[in-house]
């Protein structure tokens, strides 16, 4: 039986190792608002910004994660390696991530007619597309 959805969105979670700058990336730089967060005695932080109907939540756990995500690009390795967010100011937002000091994984570009994306990441190399469509 296919699942039923209470919640017609996809909600996700990323792991991070340094809560400020995962903020600075998504709360201050592309903008998305704190819906709150919930400290978790010895599990660690939970803080949530909402992305339209959607939640991200960002995990900082107490104890710092054994390993990290590649770097290497996100089809280096299976998993979930990227995140979309569909924008209407592709070029002003790219332009904010580089401004941040954030890396451009892939140049504003048109990914096929009507379509431009680039690719964006956070601190711990986490891939955000963002996406326009013209």
């Amino acid at each position: 039986m296919p699942v039923i959805l209470a919640k017609p969105v996809l909600d996700a979670g990323i792991v991070t190792k340094d809560m400020e700058s995962a903020h600075r990336f998504y709360g201050t730089t592309l903008g998305l608002t704190v819906a709150g967060e919930i400290d978790i005695p010895s599990y660690g932080l939970v803080r949530r910004y909402t992305v339209g109907d959607s939640t991200l939540r960002i995990y900082l756990p107490t104890k710092e994660p054994n390993s990290e995500g590649s770097r290497n690009g996100f089809a280096t390795q299976t998993g979930i390696r990227y995140l979309t967010l569909y924008v209407c100011n592709l070029d002003d937002a790219t332009d904010a991530v580089k401004n941040a000091g954030f890396k451009i994984a892939v140049a504003v570009r048109e990914l096929r007619p009507g379509v431009r994306v680039s690719q964006v990441e956070d601190a711990d190399g986490n891939t955000v597309e963002l996406m326009e469509t013209i």
